[in-house]
């Protein structure tokens, strides 16, 4: 069995362990093979004694198997590791979003008392809060939520079901909007569970999400370009799911990479003007070329 194979299996695996339900045409889409690998996956899993939960034609790991139970003490650390990560974590002077993800992640898989005594307090009780609303299916009010796109800050009533691989954001469904859509933790200010259970569930879908982390329906385009090694390592460095459509060429890198929107990409490519040639697609370099006169207009 292939490496890929292997990672794609463990993956689908540890997806499955968590709260959410998933149909075969959401794993297929996301592990990018067809409905009958995904089913194939299945049998497998249950061939070596893991119990699928399948009913209404969705997907999710029966967790309180021994089965389960080890393969979670094999790929996660246990409460004395992650103990010792975050007492060591602590011991590091200043803040950077990689220390204040895994402090949240690790909050999330494990209960500590003593991640009351993190500089990130605020940030950890959101995460708590959330991870209790989507595991007791609750309606939630984010308190105070600063907005980029409205540049307005308001209270939020959403469904939260789902964090991000990163615990960066989570995803939540707006009744107001009536879309499934990103907040990102960094920008609530609190939360209030509320007594109301999830009306909306069968609307909880996760769009496409590109390695930038911009999310929609679909991919609207694929960019190609050309890199050096210098913004190579720092794409890698801080969108690690970007490694899988990088290609080494002599000297020089080229990535085809889809998106979901072109903010995203755009960002990382116009701070490093110098080491990045775009090659397509022609909507992408006139996004460029249109952010690239505004900042010349305002100067």
């Amino acid at each position: 069995m292939d490496q890929v194979k292997i990672k794609r299996m463990l993956q689908l695996l540890m997806l499955l362990s968590g709260s959410r339900k998933y149909s075969l045409a959401e794993l297929a889409k996301k592990y990018d093979v067809d409905e009958r690998t995904i089913q194939r996956y299945l049998a497998t899993f249950k061939s070596v004694g893991f119990v699928i939960n399948s009913n209404g034609g969705t997907y999710r790991l029966e967790t309180e198997t021994p089965e389960a139970g080890s393969l979670q003490k094999l790929l996660f650390f246990s409460e004395e590791e992650a103990y010792i990560i975050l007492q060591t974590m602590a011991l590091i002077e200043g803040e950077t979003p990689v220390k204040n993800r895994l402090v949240c992640k690790l909050n999330t898989l494990y209960n500590f008392k003593v991640l009351a005594e993190m500089q990130q307090k605020s940030s950890v009780e959101i995460m708590q809060k959330l991870h209790q609303a989507i595991k007791e299916k609750k309606q939630t009010k984010l308190l105070a939520y600063r907005s980029s796109n409205s540049q307005t800050i308001t209270d939020r009533t959403i469904e939260p079901f789902s964090f991000l691989e990163d615990f960066s954001a989570v995803w939540c469904y707006d009744a107001e909007t009536n879309t499934s859509k990103q907040f990102k933790i960094a920008r609530i200010q609190n939360i209030e569970i509320l007594p109301n259970y999830w009306r909306y569930a069968p609307k909880h879908a996760l769009p496409f999400i590109d390695v930038f982390r911009m999310a929609a329906p679909a991919p609207i385009a694929t960019v190609s370009a050309t890199l050096t090694l210098k913004a190579t390592n720092l794409l890698i460095e801080e969108y690690p799911l970007s490694q899988q459509f990088v290609t080494q060429n002599d000297n020089h890198y080229t990535i085809a990479i889809p998106v979901a929107d072109y903010n995203g990409i755009g960002r990382f490519v116009l701070g490093l003007f110098e080491d990045v040639t775009v090659h397509e697609p022609e909507g992408f370099i006139d996004f460029l070329k249109n952010k690239i006169n505004k900042i010349c207009w305002r100067r």
